[in-house]
């Protein structure tokens, strides 16, 4: 199977009103964009990315720049989680490019990654805030298709994060899972089968700290300040129910520090 080339272009910005809008909008294979859904304020839409295919193949090969511009707020999920099928060989990948503008805020909240049995999967991810841009990012792994009994069956998986805050890097971080290799090693997954990361970027970064801290309680998570603004918080859990419920909480208490008002309410499936 030779796969697919997916591309993705995507600007968020205001209206003549001062609404929020679709600047520019290109997407080709493997993406597709829903129409922007009002927020809670003007400047607030819900745009829902899906992958048409219904999921990542053997080569596949996904590319996508999202940008928020001119003051507004973006909130950029997907209504269901990416399935990444079992390859007989080679890999399949994605690149996503985030980037934030003055005084816009940026919630990049897609739903967790499902690797099959056999998967092989590269992902990349970049995030660029610009001087008094504003972001909440997160990202979510399962162990795979529990229900099929294929907990840690996927062969390989490569995540490589970058976080810039202007011209400053925050946070590079590259890991490798390999199930094969044993998990046991506390620095990879311990006992546990499901991880996520959650990067904050933005408003008073202590408060957003305590708040992180605060909502952490009694998970296996840690909450860390980097340079800048930037928060982190990392999660090892037993269930995704307790990652989801953590996030949650996260979103909820960090957005009205990062937006001056409530999180709109997600709709999951």
């Amino acid at each position: 199977m030779i796969g697919m080339s997916g591309r993705l272009r995507l600007v968020v910005g205001l209206d003549s009103l001062g609404r929020c809008a679709l600047r520019e909008q290109f997407n080709s294979q493997l993406h597709r964009v829903l129409h922007l859904i009002p927020g809670g304020a003007p400047e607030e839409g819900l745009v829902y990315l899906l992958n048409p295919t219904g999921g990542i193949v053997q080569g596949d090969d996904l590319e996508a720049e999202i940008r928020v511009e001119g003051g507004a707020h973006a909130i950029v999920t997907s209504p269901s989680a990416t399935r990444i099928y079992g390859m007989d060989r080679g890999e399949a990948a994605s690149r996503t490019r985030l980037r934030v503008g003055p005084g816009s805020v940026l919630e990049y909240l897609p739903e967790p990654l499902i690797p099959y049995a056999g998967a092989r999967f590269l992902e990349d991810l970049d995030l660029e805030a610009e001087p008094g841009a504003r972001a909440l990012a997160w990202e979510i792994l399962s162990p795979g298709r529990l229900a099929r009994g294929e907990s840690l069956a996927y062969d390989r998986l490569e995540f490589r994060l970058q976080v810039k805050e202007g011209v400053r890097t925050v946070l590079r971080e590259r890991s490798v899972i390999v199930p094969a290799g044993g998990l046991g090693n506390p620095v990879v997954l311990s006992r546990f089968t499901h991880y996520g990361i959650l990067i904050t970027i933005g408003g008073d970064p202590g408060e957003v700290e305590r708040a992180a801290r605060s909502a952490v309680g009694t998970a296996f998570a840690g909450a860390t300040r980097l340079r800048g603004s930037a928060v982190v918080v990392k999660i090892l859990a037993d269930e995704l129910r307790e990652i989801t419920a953590l996030f949650d909480r996260l979103r909820g208490a960090v957005i009205p520090v990062l937006a001056g008002r409530r999180a709109t309410p997600l709709r999951r499936t």
